[in-house]
């Protein structure tokens, strides 16, 4: 597919220093390599199975790091096969060797997360240094996540803060969710409600939808004073419709729990209709992936059992109006189906 291809010219494109540390082979011109070529436009034109063969004829002579990057990607994202992530791993691990910084910042992840190997976060480290130091800045914010929680290294809160902070500057929406998480949810010295807040709203005003997840919590638990219930609504429904999964149970639990009709005493049919459709999505998601895919922040909640019983409360027949408002709001008809 075209998406697919893009995704591999950006990673080409916007890091001109990728190939620095690799040998001399390795850096000639990928374009100008006719295999090379050919895998790219079996790619482009979706033939994933004469595609795969061309890039991994490449990645295993060893001597093109995109080729192996590509062939990472191609077992991380399923195309064309089961998604597998332990050899998606294994490949991200020699396209990082050969200098590509992307593949080191997942190498990164790989490690911290024990995908291919057992758990190494003190190596993930390691990863993540080199990755930024080649110029994949959001690797800061990760080491800084290590040096925060004393992962494998010596626990410095105050240096995890300082790699960070300058990125988030630069206007990194990864950064400033992640300087939001650390004032949040980091070492207790660390903590301010107040300026997490500020580095969520400035990510949220880059539409992610992490953000608006994380507003729409710290709203509702309180840690903002004044919290208001439609702006918690709004900001779950946000990060909601911007696929962010977590926030799918929140946004139908808080449409359900809304302020009944004062003349009716019942639940609005559009709050109705939403908390019904978020549920069902959430329920979906749990069926499909298990109980974990779709939890709340508090992890002692039983998502299942609670997106099961709102959905059967929220079913259109409880609300004579649900299926006009259903068909009247485009939003809410583009996630009937999950």
């Amino acid at each position: 597919m075209i998406k697919s291809f893009w995704i591999i010219l950006c990673i080409a494109a916007l890091l001109p220093n990728a190939f620095a540390s690799v040998t001399a082979p390795a850096n000639a011109p990928l374009n100008n390599d006719p295999d090379l070529k050919t895998a790219q436009a079996l790619l482009t034109s979706g033939d994933y199975d004469n595609a795969f063969g061309q890039y991994r004829a490449a990645a295993v002579s060893g001597n093109h790091p995109l080729a192996q990057f590509t062939l990472a990607l191609f077992y991380q994202n399923g195309w064309g096969r089961a998604i597998d992530r332990k050899a998606a791993c294994e490949w991200f691990e020699q396209a990082a060797q050969n200098g590509v910084p992307a593949a080191q910042h997942i190498t990164g992840l790989c490690f911290e997360e024990g995908m291919h190997r057992p758990a190494d976060p003190a190596t993930a480290a390691q990863w993540f240094h080199k990755a930024a130091q080649a110029g994949h800045l959001n690797s800061y914010c990760h080491l800084g996540n290590l040096l925060m929680t004393g992962n494998g290294i010596t626990k410095d809160p105050l240096q995890a803060l300082a790699l960070c902070r300058p990125v988030a500057l630069q206007g990194s929406v990864p950064a400033q969710v992640w300087m939001g998480k650390f004032y949040l949810h980091g070492d207790s010295t660390m903590r301010n409600p107040q300026d997490a807040y500020q580095w969520f709203l400035a990510a949220a005003q880059k539409q992610s939808a992490e953000a608006f997840h994380h507003l729409g919590m710290m709203l509702d638990q309180g840690v903002i004073e004044n919290p208001d219930a439609e702006q918690t609504r709004q900001l779950f429904e946000q990060a909601a419709a911007l696929k962010y999964v977590p926030a799918y149970f929140q946004a139908g639990k808080h449409f359900f729990a809304a302020q009944p009709d004062a003349e009716t005493n019942r639940l609005p049919a559009e709050h109705l209709a939403k908390a019904y459709l978020w549920i069902s999505r959430c329920n979906t998601k749990i069926r499909r992936y298990g109980r974990d895919s779709c939890r709340p922040i508090n992890p002692a909640t039983n998502t299942r059992h609670h997106a099961k019983n709102m959905v059967g409360r929220t079913r259109p027949e409880n609300c004579p109006a649900f299926t006009a408002k259903l068909n009247r709001n485009p939003l809410m008809k583009s996630n009937r189906n999950g």
